[in-house]
This record gives structure tokens, C-alpha cells and sequence, in this order.
């Protein structure tokens, strides 16, 4: 007999059910047998265990369907063959694929892709839990008329029937469980007697009907649970209207087994809501027919959301005052219809209230170190060793090598390009890149480079060598035996202690079982795969598509957990308070969509044709409407909504919709402005708020503030939050620490006082800290402009600035190629290591450089100065400087002193009296304005003539000029029809130097120069009105000189002092500090920075301002 009981949510029916068990083991039956679902096992024992005791539990069986056929086998034997995992099930179906892939008709592109793989699985797995057979699909196919369908029919038939084809007899399909349960059942007796009870279903597949009527046919009685309380209803839009078909088919079942039809019991009792509120609700879900109720609900709560952070912060917040008060984690369930959507946001904030939770969805395993270290040390050989792979593989911390030595091999990998085959061959370069000499240091660096090297590089040949044509088995083996070299199997023990002591004991059982999931995958691997050669690149395939389908299960790490779930797959043992998160329209009911290889049509004209398959949309919105009330139905004393409300997020849905209906008083709340005590419940929830509205001058973020102040862990946070919130200068308070930072007595290169001025942050970050960007070694500007540098020196020197006016065009031209060609081969390291295309664009600097020398050629013809040194160096005399540092104090007793080297010294000597000048070779478009001096800007090549005039060197004399030579051919823009005359005239003018020029009555410099003084090499020309153009007395260079000592000085002072204010310089030929700056993003930590405006003025504005003059005079 076939005994229904039947009734809403909460009405008794698992109730009725455990108390019918009770009485018959109480009455001395002992052959009782309880049918539910998997996720509702522990639930269901633990009652029997309270009902009936330990001596009495054993008296009834309770099994989920697949753990009866675990029962079955157990008692009578079962099959022998492998059972194949989700994974393994990919492959084969990958397999079965591949063999009919010539004959499918429709099905012909992608198809072996994962996607399409995973797709074929479920509808594979549909059918059979439909018990549709490869027969029935081509009935299906025969009868429409409907060409596509026919077509993806076909090809569906021939994929499964390979598939069952390449399994039968082989391995075990899990989906084909209940199919073969069922045949099992019919030649045993094992029901026979026994009371059965089915409770926690909703409905069942084909698979389960059948086995179901064996049960009905042996059992003496059996009892199954519904939630309806119309099961006599046809109409598909009643809200059980999925559940009533249920029954109609259980009522076939029954007559098809000869069993009696008993009436249903009706449960009309909602027991479960301890409430007006909840009971009011339950009713009224998904119903047009209730009663507004005129009161504000107590137990009940909406709440408007900005985002899913709030929505997850508010439930937390919820959550964290019930526990408050006394109430068991436990007893709490959040519910949402898209977990995967606010699964992080849920753990983040359980994780600020400190709520222990239990999730019990499936984890993705392909991230995980393990899984990623296989990945990479198979994508390092199929790929041919790329350095991307490579790092990713030592990354996984499962190698031998510590981070240290990882970061200093991904270090050097960057600097010199190594990718590839450049793995296998020694490192003899630099780690700092282009060098003239390897230092000691460099040596022992790259011994330890070498190493590391050696040791991956040995593995993945190793491992190379012994993949080569081998098949599935033998490349499992080979990465057994990978994961041994490379001590995976140790460093992961090694990290399940350190999880274990640091008390994370659920993270310390998962990577053991991640190593056994691991181990099955190799295996699965090994016996699925052909016994023929495969190549690694298709063994890859395989080992990715199966990480892909498998899964990691969470253990639950205590017992008292907030219980969070999906509405599709929870399971809830009558909890107090429910969350119901993400009640949005189209997603919670969630809004059904077509998809997989049968669209939403496809399945409406195969239903028309009598062919049955239950994932269609009729059926789905039904489910989701019932998915909706189930968690609207749960709880049994408060229930919490929330959804997301403005912008572009969707309107509420029927849940919240219900509910505003039901109790038209009841308030939608959302999160306020006004901060108050009620939203704290944990300090890392209180300083949160205390971030956010921190501005807010109130009593109680001055009263968090003043805690926060207290608390160690938050001290240096609240300084932060401090510092972005007003926006203020970030500054070293102790100036004892920012004095031993930057020293007391400073020895600094002259560059570095630009980079100060530039912005004293980026001076604290490059020079304070030591943050350096890497710099690989190739043919940047900046190595361009070494090169410049070193060929240009070269010559000069060799040639000296006469010399050099004596050659011709072919000579200058050779000595260029000469001297590139030394410094290729002698000044970058090992010349064989370089390829053809490299020295090629090195050469090619060649035709720039001839250029630049004829230039220079022309010059020294046209000027009575004459080239005296070259890369002259300034310092302290301790690394044999020739000219001595100028030392400027500072008023704490500190001082600056300033080093550096001066591209070329050029004097001029007349009636007893040496006039210097330097000039700086640039490689890019140099800008010069000489009102950038006020702002300590374009210093450093002034700093370096006031040194050398005013040395005891051979150099000493008065100050002449500074000048900055264009060292590279220009890219020109020209009219089309430009002739030979504008090419030269526009090349005179982008070569022209820029600077200034020492010329006044007691010292006519300029026309030493350049003779002809027409501005062709020089700023300067003769006019009608006299010389023009940057020229200076020796009075303005005196005064550039003291303001230049004084911004130094002042520079000094605001280091020791601790003044380090993100200050970017802004103004013409300035305006990109920060576009380009390498610690640009360590400035995002600061709500908004402001730049030092500064203003250009023209030179006789800027020297009357150097006088002390007002320039608004």
C-alpha cells in the first residue's frame, strides 16, 4: 500500500514521519527503511538517534538513494569494475567524441572544447535519469519534422551511444547507478516486509520511479512525503503544481505495481512558525488570494541594499546581534538563489563580525597550489619552456626554492629577456644588467642564479625525457615522479603543519585531500586513457578538462555554524531565523533561460511528441517558484529579506513583493547616514565605520577614534585612515629616524636634488626606501643615450675638438663605427650571448652618431673653446674624483655635499684668464627654461660649473655657460615640397644648443663660441640692437649660484626634518610628473594629491626675481 502524506511547509510531515517510526520500533519492528535525500542524512540521523537511542537506531535503515545502492552491493555483492570519477567521465566522454566526430551532422566544430564536453555530460545525464535510451532518441529524431532538431538528435544518439559503447563492460558510470539498482532490485527480495518511509523529496526522476515501484510491489507499506495541499490540482501555475505532477505519476506507479492507492493523509496544521507573522507569510506566498494585515510585524524585516556588500553586511550585522543575545549559530540559515554570486562577500563579512559559518557547496580544485604546480609543469614543456609557465610553477611555494630565490631568478629572467631555451644555457650576465666588469657580488649572485636554474631546468628535461612518445600511463607516472624531484610531496606536508599549529585544522585536512584527489586524477588518467603514444600537449588537455569537472567538498570545521546555502541544494532542520538574500526580480525565483544542446523549443515540440525530459521551462519556473516559498517557509521564528534596490539592479521580486502586500506598514529598511550604536557589533566592523565616516565630526567617532588610538593591530591603520581622510602631508615624525634615513652629512649626485624638487615623495620612495623599478637590458633611451655618451667621449678625447675639425666625413664615420663597436663588445657583457638581431639595431646607432659628430665637427670650427675633459667626475676624492665636491652646511650642523660627472668641460683662455663652460649631450628633446631654477629644477649642470670654476682644479676660471647639446638625429616634420636649404635650416634649429651663455662688458664670451654669433650653434646671436638671445653677466650667475645653495640647503633641512609631501611639480614642460613616475601607484593611498604649480617667466623676469626683486613691481 501507498500511504501519501501531504501538507504545506511546516505543517508535520517529517514530523508524522518520525513519529510513525517511533511507534513501530516501539511496537517491536525492527526492518524499517527511511528514504531521503543525501543532503538531509545527518539531519535525519541525528533525530533517530534522539527518538529512538543508541540501542534502538539500528531498528531503521536510513539511506539516500545512492547510499542504497552502496546498501545492495554491500549485502549482495556488486560490480568489479573501476568506478570513474567526474573527471574520468569527461575524458571517456572526450574519447567517445573524438571517435564519431566524422559522422556528427550538426555538432561539428569545438567539440572538443570543455564547454562542449560538459555539455554533452549533462545531457547524457538527463537522458538517463529520464530513462530515455539511444533508441528512444532516434524515434525522436525520425518523428519531428523539424530538420535542426532531427540533426542534433542524431548527433546526440551517436555521441552516447560511443560513449556507452567505450564503457560498457570497462568502467562504471555512477549516472547509470539507479538503472542498474533497479535491475538488481528485481531479482531480489530486499524490501519485502518492511515498512519504507520517502520523506524530503519534491519530486523524482525516471530512474528513481522505477525503483520506487520495485519498493511499492515488496514493501508491506510505504509512506512518502509531498508538499502540496492541492495534489488534486491540474493547473500548472498552482504554486505545487511541480509536486501535484509528482503524484500523478506516483499514482501510475502504484497501479502499474498492483499496489493499493491509499487516501492522503492531509497535514492542515502549520506547526513550525511560532508566529502570526511567519504563518501569515507561508500562507501568502505566491497566492492572490490573503488578507492585508493592518500591524507592523515584529519578526519580520525588509532591507533595501546599495550593493551586495551592504546586503551581506547588513545579514551579518543581523546575525552578529541574535548571537548577541543568546542565540546558537546554529539555529540561522542564509539562503540566496545565486551563492556563487555572494559567496565571497558572505565570507568577508562573516569573517569582520566574527560568525561562524558552514558552507557546504562544492570548492573548485584548479587553483589550488597543487593542482597549479601539475599545470605549469606541464605547460612548461609543451610550451617550450616559458618563462610565464616557469615562475608560475615556482610560485605555487611547492618547490625546493624559497620566495627569496624565486624573486631573484624572476628578477634576472626580466632584466635579460630569458625565455625559452635561454633556460638551459649558463647566466653569465650581470643581475644589474649592462656591465663593463663583473663585481664579485655579481658573481656570487650568479652562482646562486645558476643553481636555481639547474634545478627546474633539470626536472623539466627529466620530465621531458621521459613524456617523449610515451602513453597515458607512463606520462602519469612521469608526474608522480616530477612532483617527488621537486619535494611537492614534503613542502605540501611542510604547509598542512604550518595551517594546523597557526589553528587552521580545515585547511590542514584539505591539502591531504587534495593530494588523494591528485593521485585518483593521475590514476584515472592512466587507465582511461589509450594504451597508444599521446602527445603531452593532448595529455594536458585531458589533465585540465578533468581538474575542471571534479570538485573539493567542505568539512564543516564545528558544529555550531551558520548555515549558508543555495535554495536549490539546502537541506534546513527547522532553523529560528532565515536570511533570504538577493530577492530580486530574475533572480530570486531565478528567471529560467535556454540552454545546453536542447534549446527551450527543442523540448517543447519533443514534449509534444511524447518524449519526456524534465528540464524544460514549464517545469523549471515551477521549481523556482517552489524554491522561493520553501525558504519564505523555513523559519520558525524571524525571517530577514533583503535585495537590491536603484541604479541598474532589478526590481524586488514576488518574494519581497508578497510580503509589502501582505503587511502594508512594515518599512523597507536601508543603511543610513547616521552612524548609531546599533551598527556596531565587532571591532573590525566599528573601525570600518570609523573609516568610512571619519570626517564626521560626532561624539562617536571622536569616542572610536579615541579607542582605536588604544588598540594594537590598529594604531598604524587609524594613522592611515587619519592621513587619507585629511588629505595631509605624509611626513616621518621622528626626525631621528629621518635623519639616519637620509644621513646628517648627505653625499648626493646632483641629479638626485632634481628629483627632489620634482617631488620630494618620489625622492623619499627612490632614494629613502631604495624602490627601484627593474631596468631590462636592451636598447632603451637610456642605454641609447649611454652609448651616446661613451662614442661621442671617445672621440673628443682621441681627437681632441681640433683634431676632430681635421677629418673627413669617411674618417668620422669609421671612428663612430669603431668605437660602437667596442663598446658592443667590451662595455655590455658577453658579446657572443647578443643576437644577430640585436647587434644589428645597435649598429644602426651609427648613421645617428656620424650625424652628431660632423655636427660637433662644425661646431669646434666655428668656436675658440676647445674640449679639456670628458665624463669629468666631482666628489669627495674617495673613488678618485679629480675635481673635489663643494660641501653646503646646514643649519641642524648637517650638510650636503654634491657629486656627479660632467659630460664635457670646455675652457677658453684670454689674457691670463680661464673661462669655463659645460655641456650636457641629451638624447631627447630637452626643454630649458631658466626660471625652472626657482623652483630647483634644471639645477644640475649649474651646480657642476659653480664647482669646477670655483675648484682648485685645472678647471677653476669663470663661469661661462651652460649648454645642452641634442646628441641624437631628430625625426623632423616637413612640408612635402621642403628643399635641401629647409632640411639643413630645420635641422640647425633642433640642434641648436639651449642653455645659457656668460657674456657682459668686462667678459665678451659669446663670440668665442661661435664666431659668426648667428644663434647656428649657440642661444646667442648678433642683432642690429646688439648680441641677444640667453645671455647672463657674471653678477646673475652669482645669484643663481647663491639660490641654488639655498634651495640645497633647504632641501637638507625638510629631509632631516621629515618632509616627504607628495608635492608634484606642475607647469609648462612639467605637466608630466606623475604620468610617468614608477611609484605612482604607492600615491593612490591618499584621497587626492596637489600638485606645485609653478610659473615660467621669461630671463630678465627670472634673474630680477634671483636680485630679490618683485616681479609684479
Amino acid at each position: 500500500m501507498l500511504q501519501l502524506a501531504l501538507g504545506r511547509a511546516g505543517y508535520g510531515k517529517t514530523e508524522y514521519v518520525f513519529s510513525a517510526i517511533k511507534s513501530l520500533v516501539d511496537s517491536g519492528r525492527d526492518d524499517i527503511l527511511l528514504l531521503i535525500p543525501e543532503q538531509f542524512s545527518f539531519v535525519s540521523e541525528r533525530r533517530l538517534l534522539e527518538d529512538l537511542g543508541e540501542d534502538r537506531v539500528n531498528c531503521v535503515k536510513s539511506l539516500s538513494f545512492s547510499r542504497l545502492g552502496v546498501e545492495i552491493s554491500s549485502q549482495y555483492g556488486g560490480d568489479e569494475l573501476p568506478v570513474l570519477t567526474k573527471g574520468a567521465r569527461a575524458v571517456m566522454m572526450k574519447r567517445a567524441i573524438e571517435m564519431v566526430q566524422d559522422n556528427l551532422k550538426l555538432f561539428n566544430r569545438n567539440i572538443t572544447s570543455n564547454s562542449f564536453i560538459t555539455s554533452v555530460l549533462k545531457i547524457y545525464d538527463e537522458m538517463k535519469s529520464c530513462r530515455v535510451s539511444v533508441d528512444d532518441i532516434l524515434d525522436a529524431a525520425d518523428s519531428t519534422d523539424k530538420e535542426i532538431l532531427s540533426y542534433k538528435l542524431r548527433d546526440i544518439a551517436l555521441i552516447i551511444g560511443a560513449y556507452d559503447a567505450l564503457i560498457d563492460g570497462v568502467y562504471y558510470d555512477s549516472e547509470n547507478e539507479l538503472t542498474r539498482l533497479y535491475h538488481k532490485l528485481l531479482k531480489l527480495d530486499y524490501f519485502k516486509g518492511k515498512t519504507v518511509f520517502i520523506d524530503g523529496f519534491s519530486g523524482f526522476v525516471a530512474q528513481e520511479y522505477k525503483i520506487i515501484e520495485v519498493i511499492i510491489k515488496q514493501a508491506e507499506r510505504v509512506y512518502i512525503t509531498f508538499c502540496t495541499d492541492s495534489f488534486n490540482n491540474t493547473d500548472k501555475y498552482d504554486l505545487f503544481s511541480y509536486v501535484n505532477r509528482n503524484i500523478q505519476i506516483l499514482r501510475g506507479v502504484c497501479e502499474k505495481a498492483g499496489a493499493v492507492f491509499a487516501e492522503p493523509v492531509m497535514l492542515t496544521k502549520n506547526h513550525r512558525s511560532q508566529n502570526e507573522e511567519l504563518r501569515a507569510v507561508e500562507n501568502a506566498a505566491f497566492s492572490n488570494i490573503f488578507d492585508a494585515i493592518d500591524a507592523i510585524p515584529q519578526n519580520i524585516s525588509l532591507y533595501a541594499a546599495k550593493n551586495i556588500t551592504d546586503e551581506c553586511d547588513n545579514a551579518a550585522l543581523n546575525i552578529s546581534k541574535l548571537l548577541r543575545k543568546g542565540w546558537r549559530a546554529s539555529d540561522i540559515t542564509v539562503i540566496c538563489r545565486d551563492l556563487e554570486r555572494y559567496q565571497k562577500e558572505l565570507q568577508f563579512a562573516f569573517s569582520k563580525f566574527n560568525i561562524p559559518y558552514f558552507n557546504d557547496e562544492r570548492q573548485d580544485i584548479s587553483s589550488q597550489p597543487l593542482m597549479m604546480l601539475v599545470n605549469f609543469l606541464l605547460r612548461s614543456v609543451i610550451y617550450s619552456y616559458k618563462s610565464e609557465d616557469i615562475f608560475s610553477l615556482l610560485k605555487t611555494g611547492l618547490t625546493a626554492l624559497d620566495s627569496d630565490s624565486v624573486n631573484l631568478l624572476e628578477n634576472y629572467a626580466y632584466v635579460w629577456n630569458i625565455n625559452g631555451s635561454d633556460w638551459k644555457d649558463e647566466f653569465c650576465e650581470s643581475p644589474k644588467g649592462f656591465v663593463e666588469n663583473l663585481s664579485d657580488n655579481d658573481r656570487k649572485m650568479l652562482d646562486t642564479l645558476n643553481q636555481s636554474r639547474e634545478y627546474i631546468i633539470d626536472i623539466l628535461e627529466k620530465f621531458k625525457k621521459r613524456t617523449r612518445k610515451a602513453n597515458c600511463l607512463n606520462i602519469s607516472k612521469a608526474v608522480y615522479y616530477a612532483i617527488s624531484d621537486f619535494k611537492a610531496d614534503e613542502k605540501l606536508k611542510e604547509l598542512a603543519i604550518s595551517l594546523d599549529e597557526s589553528g587552521k585544522s580545515a585547511l590542514a585536512d584539505e591539502q591531504g585531500r587534495i593530494w588523494d584527489l591528485l593521485m585518483v586524477i593521475l590514476d584515472k588518467l592512466a587507465v582511461t586513457g589509450e594504451d597508444k603514444p599521446i602527445t603531452l600537449k593532448e595529455y594536458y588537455k585531458l589533465f585540465h578538462l578533468m581538474i575542471m569537472s571534479e570538485d573539493l567538498g567542505t568539512i564543516p570545521t564545528g558544529l555550531d555554524n551558520v548555515q549558508i546555502g543555495s535554495a536549490d541544494r539546502i537541506r534546513c532542520d527547522n532553523p529560528r531565523a532565515v536570511f533570504i538574500l538577493g530577492a530580486n526580480e530574475g533572480e530570486f525565483p531565478q528567471a529560467v533561460t535556454s540552454a545546453g544542446l536542447l534549446s527551450e523549443n527543442d523540448r517543447i515540440t519533443l514534449i509534444q511528441n511524447d518524449f519526456k525530459l524534465y528540464s524544460y521551462g514549464e517545469t523549471l519556473n515551477a521549481q523556482e517558484k517552489y524554491f522561493a516559498y520553501m525558504a519564505m517557509a523555513c523559519a520558525r521564528e524571524k525571517l530577514y529579506i533583503s535585495f537590491r534596490d536603484g541604479g541598474n539592479y532589478a526590481s524586488e521580486s514576488e518574494i519581497v513583493r508578497c510580503v509589502r502586500a501582505l503587511f502594508p506598514k512594515l518599512e523597507v529598511e536601508s543603511l543610513s547616514d547616521d552612524i548609531t550604536l546599533e551598527r556596531i557589533e565587532s571591532k573590525d566592523n566599528a573601525f570600518e565605520i570609523l573609516a568610512s565616516s571619519y570626517c564626521e565630526n560626532s561624539e562617536m567617532m571622536r569616542s572610536l577614534e579615541a579607542y582605536f588610538a588604544t588598540q594594537d593591530g590598529y594604531r598604524a591603520r587609524l594613522d592611515a585612515v587619519k592621513r587619507l581622510t585629511k588629505n595631509g602631508d605624509i611626513t616621518i615624525d621622528d626626525t631621528v629616524l629621518a635623519t639616519k634615513l637620509f644621513k646628517k652629512n648627505m653625499y648626493l649626485s646632483a641629479s638626485r636634488i632634481e628629483d627632489y624638487f620634482n617631488c620630494s615623495f618620489r625622492y623619499f620612495c627612490k632614494f629613502g626606501l631604495g624602490a627601484r623599478p627593474l631596468m631590462k637590458a636592451e636598447m632603451d633611451p637610456m642605454q641609447t643615450g649611454t652609448v651616446i655618451h661613451y662614442v661621442l667621449e671617445q672621440i673628443i678625447k682621441e681627437k681632441g675638438s681640433r683634431g676632430l675639425c681635421a677629418l673627413t666625413d669617411d674618417e668620422i664615420a669609421l671612428c663612430v663605427n669603431l668605437h660602437l663597436e667596442d663598446y658592443l663588445k667590451n662595455k655590455m657583457g658577453d658579446f657572443e650571448k647578443f643576437t644577430p638581431r640585436f647587434k644589428y639595431q645597435f649598429m644602426r646607432l651609427s648613421k645617428m652618431l656620424t650625424t652628431v659628430v660632423l655636427r660637433l665637427r662644425e661646431e669646434f670650427s666655428a668656436s675658440d673653446f676647445e674640449a679639456r675633459a670628458f665624463e669629468l667626475t666631482i666628489g669627495d676624492g674617495s673613488g678618485g674624483e679629480e675635481v673635489k665636491s663643494a660641501t653646503i652646511p646646514l643649519s641642524d650642523g648637517g650638510s650636503v655635499e654634491i657629486k656627479g660627472a660632467v659630460d664635457r668641460v670646455d675652457v677658453y683662455e684670454e689674457n691670463g684668464k680661464q673661462y669655463v663652460r659645460v655641456v650636457d649631450y641629451k638624447s631627447g628633446n630637452k626643454q630649458f627654461s631658466l626660471s625652472d631654477v626657482l623652483y630647483g629644477l634644471n639645477l644640475q649642470m649649474f651646480i657642476y660649473l659653480f664647482t669646477l670654476a670655483q675648484s682648485d682644479s685645472a678647471y677653476a676660471g669663470i663661469s661661462s655657460g651652460v649648454l645642452y647639446m641634442h646628441s641624437a638625429r631628430p625625426v623632423m616634420s616637413l612640408e612635402r615640397n621642403t628643399d635641401e636649404k629647409g632640411i639643413q635650416s630645420k635641422e640647425n634649429q633642433i640642434f641648436k644648443m639651449k642653455g645659457v651663455v656668460l657674456n657682459d662688458e668686462e667678459n665678451d664670451i659669446a663670440i668665442h663660441m661661435e664666431h659668426e654669433l648667428k644663434g647656428k650653434y649657440i642661444p646667442v646671436k648678433n642683432t642690429k640692437d646688439g648680441i641677444a638671445g640667453n645671455i647672463v653677466t657674471l653678477e646673475e650667475l652669482g645669484a643663481i649660484s647663491n639660490k641654488i645653495n639655498a634651495l640645497i640647503a633647504e632641501m637638507g633641512a625638510n629631509l632631516h626634518a621629515g618632509k616627504i609631501s607628495q608635492n608634484p611639480v606642475n607647469g609648462k614642460n612639467h605637466d608630466k610628473t606623475c604620468d610617468f613616475c614608477d611609484y605612482r601607484a604607492v600615491c593612490l593611498n591618499r584621497k587626492e594629491v596637489t600638485s606645485r604649480e609653478i610659473t615660467e617667466y621669461d630671463n630678465d623676469e627670472t634673474l630680477h626675481i634671483l636680485k630679490g626683486g618683485d616681479v609684479n613691481a
